[in-house]
């Protein structure tokens, strides 16, 4: 996915370092085959762990640069494992099996010699095909401009959230005891860069979780795991374009909540569909 690169983004107070792009560039070969530099700033931190959309993007752009580009990447199964603080890692990487159309890959984010993240990535070429079936429609919403921002409230709101535009069009905020877990967001990146698939898979993980809006401070959730599907036809997008972001909570016990999202273009196309295992705890 390439994207038309616009700069009206809103302003931010981050350093080029901080540009989730420049994240990105810094994933480089190491010296021993499948094995990558990662660094994390400290602004992408989510409490004592970096925001898993970033964590997961980085091995995510270290399988990109192993993969013929005629592979789209078609899936994503994410396990968060540990806490992935800021600082220099490694992400190490490996093919599973290369077949002639899909191509299987795993890739762990290495933290203090411990794994944080390990993802599994199957990409596949085009195949030939009469069959074309529309996704799900962009329901009716209110604009971006009509929704409530998320504001950034330092101390209560993840530190990651400062790079994100985010704003309610349905649904409840965290930690204000909703009787619904399910809410709609628009959302986009402050900082305006080039958008690829990597900034798609961070845009799929911005929002909290449903459930963290059903309990009342103080309370903590994460995720457990994660997993995503790329329609086969994926739009470019310009750096400014807010993205339609549904997340619902498909049940809930025991502290567990399996969720389910959707995202669109702000014209209504399908750009990726998610489910995740979330755990939410109550104090």
């Amino acid at each position: 996915m390439s994207a038309k690169h616009t700069a009206q983004n809103q302003p931010t107070d981050f350093t080029s370092d901080t540009a989730f792009n420049t994240l990105l560039a810094g994933i480089t070969a190491a010296e021993q085959p499948g094995e990558y530099h990662a660094s994390i700033q400290p602004s992408w931190l989510q409490g004592r762990t970096t925001f898993g959309g970033l964590s997961t993007a980085l091995v995510y752009e270290a399988m990109r640069q192993q993969i013929d580009p005629a592979r789209q990447l078609r899936t994503l199964a994410v396990s968060f494992v540990g806490p992935a603080p800021d600082g220099e890692h490694r992400v190490l990487t490996r093919t599973l099996r290369e077949g002639g159309s899909v191509t299987h890959m795993q890739g762990d984010l290495l933290c203090n010699g411990e794994v944080a993240v390990t993802v599994n990535a199957a990409f596949g070429k085009a195949r030939q095909s009469t069959i074309s079936v529309n996704g799900p429609s962009l329901p009716q919403i209110n604009p971006p401009e009509a929704s409530k921002p998320l504001p950034y409230l330092e101390g209560i709101t993840p530190e990651f959230t400062r790079h994100y535009d985010m704003r309610f069009e349905r649904g409840a905020p965290p930690f204000s005891g909703a009787g619904s877990a399910d809410f709609g967001m628009w959302l986009r990146f402050r900082e305006a860069q080039p958008l690829t698939m990597a900034h798609l898979i961070a845009l799929g993980d911005v929002p909290p979780m449903p459930g963290l809006n059903m309990i009342k401070p103080p309370g903590v959730g994460s995720s457990l795991s994660w997993y995503v599907e790329f329609p086969a036809s994926i739009p470019e997008l310009s750096a400014d374009e807010f993205i339609y972001y549904d997340y619902r909570c498909q049940a809930a016990g025991d502290g567990y909540f399996n969720n389910v999202a959707t995202l669109w273009t702000q014209d209504g196309t399908p750009l990726m569909f998610g489910r995740q295992v979330a755990t939410v705890f109550e104090r």
